[in-house]
């Protein structure tokens, strides 16, 4: 037995099993859970849409436009035994709904995640794209919102909570409140007045935007912006910065190296949009702050590019806008083999279950004003409760959310 190699064991146990056992059992004699459903029988499809009363600028650009718009994507998924799953998207892909994505889904399995992910997928490499007249970022939208419903049906299903159908770590996860843009006709002033706000609704740990050289702000501007926060918060205050992409490499290793000394979480997105990848191996050469990045890639390939840099600490890819649930799950794996710890963006009521799924969660992203994300205060009768910059997880099988159909009435429009 000593001389036996692995490879010789194993082949000689397989032949010690029934050959019965080794040939796939036919579905009509596979056991199941009853009630389980089995076929998806109809899609429903709403976009949601509402003008912002004042715009809320990033570096380069303001949130939903110069005469912005709020928009997010509500997808149902009826099932043969009555159960229905919701999905969200951030408002993307919506044209693919009007033009007949939904058939790629009617009839299957909704347990059949994975096949129903690569089916859809498949579009973004086959000629039907084309013939369709459908884009890639389109179908790659509308899959985060599918791809949610599906697996709110699964653990609905089975009477879970989504986190403990995904595997639970733990019940709940920190959270952080995006704020800080540049807002016309407002300064420090008044930066500092809704920061005041964020402490006293309980929150320990804040996201400001910086890198508005186009905008007119230096990076001396900048650091009298987050000092003048740092002063009123504190040191026990969590800042987070937001570059949204507004700096070449030699001003963000200036102005990285300026913003040092009042403590800073991350940077995230700090580079052009022409090479946010590679030269970040240069800025983390040339700069102590640890750095954020991966929100604007749509799938796991994109994603694995950044992370290889070596170069980020944090990875924020996010599954509401791009490719969904199923892909995000993927890159937690291969984000945690790299030690990289995961802050995806936005929508905390999803990505709360997936952090709360992995180890290597770090913090989400959530939002405390609403005049920037009406729909966060508006479309909901329930959601996880955010309470002292933390979302707690109860329960609730599925995704844990109830919408006000009020809301979805006066927002809407039916795509299907």
């Amino acid at each position: 037995m000593a001389d036996t190699t692995r490879r010789d064991f194993l082949g000689a146990a397989t032949l010690l099993v029934p050959s019965r056992l080794l040939v796939d059992v036919s579905p009509g004699d596979r056991t199941d859970s009853a009630g389980k459903p089995r076929k998806i029988i109809r899609v429903e499809a709403l976009l949601l849409q509402q003008p912002l009363t004042e715009r809320f600028w990033m570096s380069i650009s303001p949130i939903g436009g110069m005469k912005p718009v709020a928009h997010r994507l509500i997808v149902r998924l009826h099932t043969d035994t009555g159960i229905t799953g919701y999905g969200e998207g951030s408002g993307g892909g919506a044209d693919v709904f009007r033009q007949g994505i939904a058939d790629l889904v009617v009839g299957e399995d909704p347990f059949m995640v994975g096949k129903i992910w690569e089916k859809i997928f498949g579009l973004t490499y086959d000629r039907a794209l084309v013939m369709r007249g459908w884009s890639r970022e389109s179908v790659i939208s509308a899959m985060a919102a599918i791809d949610a419903a599906l697996y709110d049906v699964m653990a609905k299903s089975v009477g879970l909570p989504l986190y403990k159908f995904l595997g639970g770590y733990r019940d709940s996860v920190p959270v952080y409140v995006t704020g800080g843009y540049y807002r016309e006709g407002k300064g420090i002033k008044e930066l500092l007045e809704e920061v005041r706000g964020y402490i006293e609704q309980g929150f320990n740990a804040i996201k400001l935007k910086v890198g508005g050289i186009t905008g007119g702000y230096s990076i001396q501007d900048d650091y009298d912006r987050v000092k003048a926060v740092r002063d009123l918060v504190g040191p026990n205050v969590r800042l987070m910065l937001d570059a949204n992409q507004g700096w070449d490499l030699a001003t963000a290793i200036q102005a990285s190296n300026k913003l040092y000394d009042l403590n800073i979480t991350w940077l995230e997105e700090p580079l052009h949009w022409y090479d946010d990848v590679d030269a970040l191996r240069r800025l983390k050469l040339n700069t102590r702050v640890p750095l954020a990045s991966g929100e604007g890639e749509i799938t796991r390939w994109g994603a694995r590019r950044l992370m290889e840099t070596g170069a980020i600490d944090f990875l924020q890819f996010d599954c509401h806008a791009h490719a969904g649930i199923t892909e995000w799950r993927k890159l937690a794996g291969m984000a945690s083999m790299l030690h990289l710890w995961l802050a995806p963006h936005h929508e905390p009521h999803v990505h709360g279950h997936l952090l709360a799924s992995v180890p290597n969660g770090f913090i989400l992203e959530s939002f405390a004003n609403p005049a920037r994300d009406p729909f966060w205060f508006e479309i909901y009768s329930r959601k996880p409760k955010i309470e002292k910059s933390v979302l707690y997880l109860d329960e609730t099988p599925g995704l844990g959310i109830e919408f006000n159909q009020q809301a979805l009435d006066r927002y809407g429009s039916k795509l299907l």
